[in-house]
């Protein structure tokens, strides 16, 4: 019984290992604002609007009057006016950021000088 959930517990990893191609490793952070294209972007701490392409699963929605990320399962993850951080890297779009791995949202933004 052990050599079988050895088994597929490899086959588990190999099938979800197998479309990996990695995720860039910088970082962005600032809050959730709309974007050009009725989506959600990211104003950075120097006022800069970065637009993001979100990960695969990950759509932006409308919860009333306010733009939402929603998860895979339809599950809102933050909303417009939230600080978040997420990993990722520039995708050569004009300069859009390619977000990949887990979206954070943080109680505030960084400190103030």
């Amino acid at each position: 019984m052990s050599r079988l959930v050895a088994l597929l517990f490899a086959a588990c990893l190999a099938l979800a290992g197998g479309g990996c191609t990695g995720c860039a490793t910088a970082l962005l952070e600032g809050v959730l604002v709309a974007g050009g294209d009725g989506g959600l972007a990211v104003r950075a701490a120097d006022g800069t609007v970065v637009e993001v392409r979100w990960p695969d699963g990950v759509g932006v929605g409308r919860d009333g009057n306010q733009l939402v990320l929603r998860n895979p399962l339809g599950l809102v993850v933050a909303r417009e006016g939230e600080y978040v951080s997420m990993g990722g890297g520039q995708t050569g779009n004009d300069g859009e950021f390619g977000a990949c791995g887990p979206i954070a949202v943080k109680a505030s933004g960084p400190p103030t000088r």
